[in-house]
């Protein structure tokens, strides 16, 4: 059993609809989320484990958020038409029926995370609090966490053309119903990012909050901020420094975070709060979860059995036998045919849970070492582009590593290797201006066409359409190209 307090159903009286289900509850960003003020410090932790409840639902990071970044590259794919993530693998959403809770759920965040910061911004200075400042950080950091989300899936990357183009539209306030807010551009929304990740790193405990936020999630995902922005100077400095900081030893007040070993590797998936993961959201049995449509019961083939790995990514594996991320792999044959099931999100075997109850780790310290390689390589700096690299090339099968100049197709393969059904790969093609080529025998759907096979950041749906239930509530909101 997870440890970790369970506040779900007193947060639930702060925030307005925690739990999820497949059919999703259709709502405009425009809707309220609560009237309830908070008065306390305690009120504002409950709060904040509710925020925490709507990341974990299946809409948000419980599945959805998590599977989408892989389900539209080239590494994983829907295990037929009629699966779950079906329609995200073929890119068959238009402007009429694209589901509202990646843009829905976010925005529930934000306006939770606001009121939050309310609270907090209307105490005294003098009577401030680690605890109040630490609530602060973490409702920055979730906020910044979620107009990420939202740039990225209804934004074009900000690497095209610094930003200019239309993102999302900003919620720092506290939520007015008849506000009918515009898109704001895509630097606008990078800009405000970046001032509440800045402004929580300063703010944030290092201790390890189980299930929670803290300084160095806050880092890890500042350094991913300023990586698609193309900062890679800034990147390479934040990530060096958070890893340097992670890996120092252990304290009262500060947690040790260091990369997996390969020894441990094939099983510490299915373990509780490891010491590489710098943010797990946590599923407890019980506790109000993604249950059966959560990520790990879709990934498992004794479960939904929706979404399995494709040949490119076996492919890319299969070129070294003894890398250790076979072990988290499992083959399965049917009529001739080879299925490929990964399982990362296995749920703890210890406790004798399964894979509904697994827990979903956001932040993992092997995206810092790889935002590292990726930024050095980008400025030239081949020492540290090896150092980080070779880490997790190492890690991976000691007997290998990495040589000579690193090309940013060599970091981006082993992101590919690494992060796989951890969402980041179509995102990473797109900031990179890189091509998504569905070419393994996998992606035999009769539904795939030549433009869902092999596209770059030019088609338009590599940016999801905004809801349309959003477009009928806010006549300010212009629709994406092409929809």
């Amino acid at each position: 059993m997870k440890l970790i307090l369970s506040t779900v159903l007193i947060s639930c009286t702060l925030l307005v609809g925690c739990g999820d289900q497949w059919l999703e509850k259709s709502q405009p960003s425009t809707s309220t989320e609560s009237s309830e003020a908070i008065k306390s410090a305690r009120e504002a932790q409950y709060a904040l484990n509710g925020i925490y409840d709507i990341l974990r639902g299946s809409e948000y990071y419980g599945a959805r958020m998590t599977y989408y970044g892989d389900v539209t590259g080239e590494d994983m794919l829907s295990n037929g038409d009629t699966k779950r993530a079906a329609k995200y693998y073929l890119f068959d959403f238009n402007k009429d029926n694209t589901p509202s809770s990646l843009w829905y759920q976010p925005y529930r965040v934000l306006r939770n995370a606001n009121g939050v910061l309310a609270f907090v911004n209307g105490v005294e200075k003098e009577q401030l609090t680690d605890e109040l400042n630490d609530i602060k950080g973490q409702a920055l950091t979730l906020r910044a966490l979620a107009h990420f989300d939202l740039v990225k899936v209804f934004g074009d990357p900000y690497t095209k053309n610094n930003g200019a183009s239309l993102g999302v539209p900003i919620e720092i306030e506290k939520h007015n119903s008849t506000n009918k807010p515009a898109r704001n551009s895509v630097k606008e929304v990078y800009t405000q990012i970046l001032d509440d990740l800045e402004n929580a790193v300063t703010l944030l405990s290092t201790a390890k909050k189980n299930g929670k936020l803290n300084k160095f999630g806050a880092q890890q995902l500042l350094a991913r901020a300023y990586l698609y922005m193309g900062e890679n100077s800034k990147a390479l400095t934040v990530a060096m420094q958070l890893i340097k900081e992670a890996e120092t030893t252990q304290s009262s007040t500060k947690g040790q975070y260091l990369l997996w070993t390969n020894s441990e590797y094939a099983s510490v998936w299915s373990k509780d709060f490891t010491n590489e993961v710098l943010f797990q959201l946590s599923i407890v049995k019980t506790e109000n979860g993604p249950g059966k449509e959560g990520i790990g019961y879709l990934l498992w083939r004794n479960g939904y059995n929706d979404i399995i790995l494709s040949d490119d990514y076996m492919k890319l594996i299969k070129d070294d036998s003894n890398d250790v991320r076979h072990k988290v792999i499992t083959k399965y044959t049917s009529k001739q045919v080879d299925y490929y099931y990964l399982n990362k999100y296995p749920g703890n075997t210890a406790d004798g849970e399964n894979p509904e109850f697994a827990d979903v780790p956001v932040l993992r310290l092997s995206e810092g070492y790889l935002i590292a390689a990726e930024a050095a390589v980008k400025l030239n700096d081949n020492a540290n582009a090896l150092k980080y690299l070779n880490a997790i090339v190492s890690r991976a099968n000691p007997a290998k590593s990495v040589s000579g100049v690193v090309t940013l197709e060599r970091v981006m393969e082993e992101r590919r290797r690494e992060l796989v059904g951890e969402g980041h790969r179509l995102f990473d093609a797109l900031r990179n201006n890189m091509r998504i080529e569905r070419k393994g025998s996998a992606h035999n759907s009769p539904s795939l066409r030549p433009e869902t096979k092999s596209f770059d950041r030019t088609f338009f749906k590599t940016l999801m359409a905004i809801p349309r239930i959003e477009i009928d509530a806010n006549k300010n909101i212009v629709q994406n190209d092409g929809y």
